[in-house]
């Protein structure tokens, strides 16, 4: 089969180089796939291409250019094989190119709990239900800013806990894909809710928060937060993604899994979970070796 690959490679006009390339590239993950699993196979799967990455990775040591060019090589075979229905999938070359550690090394902004403290004072200070409400509604279920401008309100279902499965919940519907995923509610956001709605101007709009000129909009929400991070004294501005960011970085410090945040807040997988607040800050990452024994 890497004869016929070869040959599709010179029909397709590939350089004399290229195609040494793609050849002796393939032939040495067919012999470590070989000795690694111990018999001979034409398929290849996405685990294979996984396993023999950290290989180039953490014993070959090699560079992460040279990684990708070897990887790329190598999807390139599997999907010749899958064309030739010898393999059952596809393999995607986005999903098994190897990231470089630098790019991974990125810090969320988060409110500290200090600065979280004289927020939330400063805002139930002020005493508007509504702002009351948002404050609730963006650091304690990690909505963004698109989706909290979205909340209708018939969006909550809101029950007294008198049983394990009787729990309050509000239903985001504006989400990234179109999809819908319901987020349980804490016993602050569920009495800040009903607190609000007995102060809601009436209005034809189904929509949760209003202000003088109708239905909040995002730019709304951004002033809202900018005005009482001034009113708290705060050496910065508040932002609906850093109270998403907090939302999540709290649940994880709390010992909740990444699984749960990632259904909870609506990321895309639990990857991008574990990239951004699993260990994520420089702080957490002296405090592990601080506090390793050796």
């Amino acid at each position: 089969m890497i004869s016929e690959f070869i040959q599709e490679l010179e029909r397709e006009g590939k350089s004399s180089l290229t195609i040494q390339a793609y050849s002796k590239d393939v032939e040495q993950f067919r012999e470590w796939l070989d000795e690694t699993i111990g018999y001979e196979t034409d398929v290849i799967t996405e685990t294979d291409i996984r396993e023999y990455r950290q290989f180039l990775n953490l014993h070959k040591k090699l560079k992460v250019t040279s990684i990708n060019r070897k990887i790329n090589s190598i999807v390139q075979f599997q999907q010749f094989l899958y064309r030739k229905g010898i393999c059952k999938e596809e393999v995607e070359l986005r999903k098994v190119k190897q990231k470089n550690n630098l790019q991974m090394d990125y810090e969320v902004k988060v409110v500290e709990k200090q600065d979280l403290y004289r927020l939330k004072r400063t805002i139930e200070a002020d005493g508007n239900k509504r702002d009351i409400l948002i404050y609730y509604l963006l650091f304690a279920t990690g909505v963004r800013c698109s989706e909290l401008v979205s909340i209708g309100i018939d969006d909550f279902s809101l029950t007294e806990r008198n049983g394990k499965n009787n729990y309050s919940f509000v239903l985001i519907r504006n989400v990234k894909g179109d999809k819908v995923r319901k987020i349980n509610l804490n016993a602050q956001v569920v009495n800040a809710v009903r607190a609000y709605l007995e102060v809601r101007t009436n209005t034809l709009s189904s929509k949760l928060l209003q202000g003088q000129r109708g239905s909040l909009t995002r730019l709304a929400i951004n002033k809202i937060l900018e005005k009482y991070s001034k009113k708290a004294q705060l050496d910065y501005i508040v932002t609906p993604h850093m109270a998403r960011h907090t939302f999540c970085t709290n649940l994880i410090k709390s010992g909740v899994d990444p699984k749960t945040v990632c259904l909870l807040s609506g990321h895309s997988s639990v990857d991008v979970v574990y990239r951004f607040y699993v260990n994520s800050s420089k702080e957490d990452r002296q405090n592990a070796v601080d506090n390793l024994l050796v």
